[in-house]
């Protein structure tokens, strides 16, 4: 192999890819990545057997081939380099990489050594989004979802494929957000609906790809146990997680208490002054009063009080109810319109937050139990 490329491309395909490098001593061919060419193109792939990442980026193609190194290494000296163009020679499994005033040369290990990554069959149709709609659906569901490993089902993302709407659904059993891209924001040419569990590891990496402003297009293609995520010229292969998603309709308030409003800004600020005081439990009491004060209230018996007034449109009467803070202050900011619909369903119900007048997304919290 033996290529010219603009340092800026190499480094950002390996920007891309580091986020699927792998780290396992039995297998360290992992924690290295493929650089080979590929019709006319330089093609950067890393995988750790769950997730495939490869981002293709132009370049002259001198001598056709291909080569793995550690991945550390090369973008730690891609980073660095001042010049703009990079020779890269692959000759008896080193890596050699030259420029105008650098030379080093690499140990590498043979392209054929390096894990396959599946293939993802086409002929099933995709669904596409415009990058920028898909990324913000995807931001507000991955706050929602579990880390625990030991429970792949909730530590993903549910996707629900309908003639007319795609959601994006994710838990961890306290909480729940779901997002809905509907009608004209997306194109379906799968002739079937159908549900897929994406791991939340997955979600997050193709949330990180994809440009926050971005009309550009992105497709998702279905084939098994695996999914392709395609965008420009980097896709993403990930295997999908075999089990059941709960059943989160059936904790979706059916009616609402309290419907109150309150202006969003000043609910975050005041959430983020009660976290200095929220104790190492890091709860929030929220009380109503006569219909339109809401008080923060958060405490520590070796700190002291903390009390944030906030005029509000209420429902209902005086309550109290408790949050994990960090949860609440997650469904609170998710979206960014002046005001917040919360609904609240007393101390043991779950409270429904989203925007008024807006059915396109909604995150579920329980209170904590006193």
């Amino acid at each position: 192999m033996k290529i010219v490329i603009l340092k800026n491309n190499l480094k950002n395909a390996l920007d891309l890819v580091g986020k699927a490098v792998g780290h396992n001593s039995n297998l360290p061919i992992l924690s290295n990545v493929l650089i080979k060419t590929l019709e006319n193109k330089v093609r950067v792939v890393s995988t750790n057997l769950e997730i495939g990442i490869a981002s293709d980026v132009s370049g002259k193609v001198v001598e056709d081939g291909g080569i793995t190194v550690p991945y550390d290494l090369i973008y730690g000296i891609v980073s660095n380099l001042s010049s703009e163009r990079v020779n890269l020679e692959a000759k008896n499994n080193n890596l050699l990489v030259k420029t105008d005033n650098y030379e080093a040369s690499l140990q590498g290990i043979n392209e054929s050594e390096f894990p396959i990554i599946p293939k993802v069959g086409e002929k099933n149709g995709h669904i596409e989004f415009d990058q920028g709609v898909l990324k913000r659906a995807l931001d507000k569901v991955v706050i929602a979802a579990g880390e625990n490993n030991l429970r792949p089902e909730i530590n993903s993302v549910l996707i629900v494929v309908e003639p007319s709407v795609v959601k994006f659904v994710a838990t961890d059993s306290f909480r729940l957000a779901e997002s809905r891209i509907e009608g004209p924001q997306f194109k379906n040419t799968i002739s079937e609906g159908f549900k897929a569990i994406v791991p939340l590891k997955t979600a997050q990496i193709i949330s990180r790809v994809l440009k926050e402003d971005g009309e550009e297009k992105v497709s998702f293609y279905f084939d098994g146990s695996q999914m392709l995520t395609r965008a420009g010229g980097t896709e993403i292969i990930s295997r999908l997680v075999d089990g059941k998603f709960p059943d989160y309709e059936a904790i979706v308030p059916k009616s609402i208490e309290a419907e109150t409003l309150v202006n969003r800004a000043e609910l975050v600020n005041a959430l983020k002054l009660a976290n200095s005081f929220a104790a190492k439990a890091k709860e929030v009491k929220v009380r109503i009063k006569d219909k339109r004060v809401m008080e923060i209230y958060s405490s520590d018996a070796a700190i002291g009080e903390n009390k944030y007034l906030i005029p509000v449109k209420s429902t209902g009467g005086d309550f109290e109810v408790t949050f994990n803070l960090s949860y609440l202050l997650d469904g609170v900011r998710s979206d960014a319109s002046e005001q917040v619909y919360v609904g609240f369903n007393g101390d043991s119900k779950p409270t429904l937050i989203k925007t008024p007048n807006q059915a396109s997304y909604f995150y579920i919290l329980m209170p904590v139990k006193a």
